[in-house]
Parts: structure tokens; C-alpha cells; sequence
């Protein structure tokens, strides 16, 4: 398994933005139980009005503000937990739908971690070996408000909890919850959200256990075609959701797109826009993404749209994505999507002839 070998992690950039979502999901709570919205809004700029726009962007301050307000408002030390245990698959939209459609757990898992400011954590979050058959699901590096730092990690936790179960379509046995603080008072009330497992207090680390094999388990809903879409979908939320890039990796990823059948190299680029590949690189690493993670990301996006069109062979879009074989670029579609070009097309349009 991938997760023996190298430690999955992901780390939300420090300026981003982050989802409404979970300002109108505690919304919500707060008008089942009659308890006025409006205080919970208090110092963020939010207004009732904006609830109605879920796909509105805001920073982490004004999350942090609601959640700061919720505490307060509710009095109740289960209110993270609560909110989590609330934050199903469907919450997290493209996301939520490309964990569901992975293959197995450990795929949904990576999917889930390679999407930081989708997830809208406050952590590192990282999955890791522990000796042969457990693993441990970490949440480190907090970098928000201390006083909310139990806050964050019962919602990150409770939340992760759920998401997991969702995609299994069934409960994660959990065999221990590690917390890195004391054991907080309403510690007798943690089974109600991750099972009945041991909480630890006073480890190294804040993390979720549980078996090695759990990695492993083919997913119920499991889908290829479903599973590139929604990842493809979710590149561009995630773009959304990071500040821009400069405008010379706009122009980088232009030449690209309008070069594919010959794309320049490196340092061609360089060349084209006077700057050494070193500072060329710098300025593509703020978009998130290397030289050649963006030319095959912009060739896997104009191969499907080729695809999409049946009448075109496949031949002939190697050629125009500027592969010199066909079998160089089924070999890298396949790397891209987890199907051959043919595959591909075949399941999107299953009634149609696809040329060859």
C-alpha cells in the first residue's frame, strides 16, 4: 500500500479562503433549536442575507468569529462535535462526490488530503503507519486561535469521522482517539461521535486509530468516470479558493494551453519571459503546481475534450496534445485518469462508435 511507503499529508495555505458552508450548516442548527442567527454573526461582516449564498467565499477569521460566537452562544461543550457529526459527505460537494466514487478507503483518503482549503481544516492533517496493522489519521500544526484550538480539532475530528463512515457506508471501527491535551470534561460523551474506543490523553499527537486493513476496502459507490470528473472539478474549486497566482504564471499557463501539440520547455519558457527557470518556477509553484503537473493537467483537459467528440480519433488528438505515438499517449491518459482514451470514451458515451 502507498500509505507504507510515504506519509500522506496535505497543509491549507496561511492566505486562503474558505467555504460558507459551515457558517450556514451552524445557521441552520441555530434555527432548529429557535436561537437567533443574527448574534452568531456578530463581528464577522456577515449579514443574514449572505447565508443564502453558500458558494460565497470568507477568510478563516470570519469562520473562526462564528465558531468563537457559536461556543459562547450555545454554552454547550458538545457544540463542535455536534456541528462535525452534522458535516456529512454531501456537505463538501465535488470533493465529498470524488472520495465517494474513489475505489477504495485509502484513495478516498488521499482525495481528502490533497484538497486542504476544500476541507477548510485548521491542521496538518496527515495519515501514517503505526507498526504493521494500525494506522493514524494526525492532526497537527494548528494555526488559528489558540482559545479554539479543542474547538477546531472535536469539529476536524468529528467531521473526518463522518465523512469516513459516509464513503464506507458504514461505521469506521476507531480503535482509539489520541488527544495531545488533558482529557476534557465532557471526554465520557466522545462515543456518541467516534464509537467505543479508548480516548488517550497526553500523547505526541491529536490523531484518530484504527486498522491498517480499513485502507484497503472497495468503496460501494465506487465509479472511474465519476471519480476523474469530480477531481478535475475540484482542481478548479480549489483554485478558487487560493489567492492568485502572478500574472506571469497566468502568461506561463496561457503559452502552455495555446502550445500543447509542441509545448516549450522550461526553459524555453524562461527564455520567452527573460527571467532565469528558477524564478519561472518560484512564480508556478504559487499557483500550487510545477511545470509538468500543469501541462498534464491542461493535456488531460484538452483530451477530453476531444474525446467528448467521437468522431475524432484517437491518433489524432495524440498529435495534437504532442505525443510522437498513440501508445505514449495512452500510456499517459491512463496515468492521468486510471482509463485508456478509449475506455474513457466508451463510458462516456457508451451508444456511440468511438474512432480509432
Amino acid at each position: 500500500m502507498l500509505i507504507m511507503d510515504n506519509a500522506i499529508a496535505c497543509q491549507p495555505a496561511d492566505h486562503r479562503f474558505i467555504s460558507l458552508q459551515s457558517t450556514c450548516l451552524i445557521a441552520q442548527c441555530f434555527g432548529e433549536q429557535a436561537l437567533p442567527v443574527e448574534p452568531l454573526l456578530n463581528g464577522t461582516g456577515l449579514s443574514v442575507d449572505d447565508l443564502e449564498h453558500p458558494v460565497r467565499l470568507i477568510t478563516p477569521h470570519q469562520e473562526q468569529r462564528v465558531f468563537a460566537n457559536a461556543a459562547r452562544l450555545t454554552n454547550s461543550p458538545l457544540t463542535a462535535l455536534r456541528l462535525g457529526q452534522r458535516m456529512r459527505i454531501s456537505a463538501y460537494g465535488q470533493l465529498g462526490y470524488a472520495m465517494l466514487s474513489s475505489a477504495t478507503l485509502e484513495q478516498a483518503t488521499e482525495v481528502m488530503l490533497s484538497h486542504p482549503n476544500m476541507l477548510g481544516s485548521y491542521f496538518r492533517l496527515s495519515i501514517e503507519p503505526i507498526g504493521h496493522s494500525r494506522v493514524a489519521l494526525t492532526a497537527s500544526h494548528y494555526h488559528q486561535c489558540l482559545e479554539l484550538h479543542a474547538f477546531n480539532l472535536e469539529l476536524c475530528f468529528s467531521s473526518i469521522k463522518a465523512m469516513l463512515d459516509d464513503v464506507l457506508g458504514r461505521p469506521l471501527p476507531l480503535e482509539a482517539v489520541h488527544l495531545s491535551s488533558p482529557l476534557p470534561a465532557h471526554s465520557g460523551r466522545f462515543s456518541e461521535f467516534f464509537g467505543h474506543c479508548p480516548v488517550i490523553p497526553e500523547q505526541p499527537s491529536s490523531s484518530l486509530i484504527f486498522a491498517q486493513h480499513w485502507l484497503a476496502t472497495p468503496l460501494p459507490l465506487a465509479d472511474p468516470v465519476t471519480h476523474q470528473d469530480a477531481l478535475a472539478q475540484c482542481r478548479l474549486i480549489e483554485a478558487r479558493f487560493t489567492p492568485p497566482g502572478s500574472a506571469l504564471a497566468a502568461q506561463i499557463i496561457a503559452r502552455l494551453q495555446q502550445n500543447l501539440d509542441s509545448p516549450p520547455s522550461l526553459e524555453q519558457l524562461a527564455n520567452r519571459f527573460h527571467c532565469t527557470p528558477r524564478t519561472l518556477r518560484r512564480h508556478l509553484n504559487q499557483t500550487g503546481r510545477g511545470y509538468q503537473q500543469i501541462l498534464d493537467d491542461l493535456r488531460c483537459q484538452r483530451a477530453r475534450a476531444l474525446l467528448a467528440d467521437s468522431g475524432v480519433p484517437i491518433s489524432s488528438i495524440a498529435e495534437q496534445l504532442g505525443f510522437s505515438e498513440t501508445a505514449s499517449f495512452r500510456h499517459a491518459f491512463i496515468r492521468w485518469t486510471g482509463l485508456s482514451p478509449r475506455s474513457w470514451r466508451q463510458a462516456q458515451y457508451p451508444a456511440e462508435s468511438c474512432a480509432v
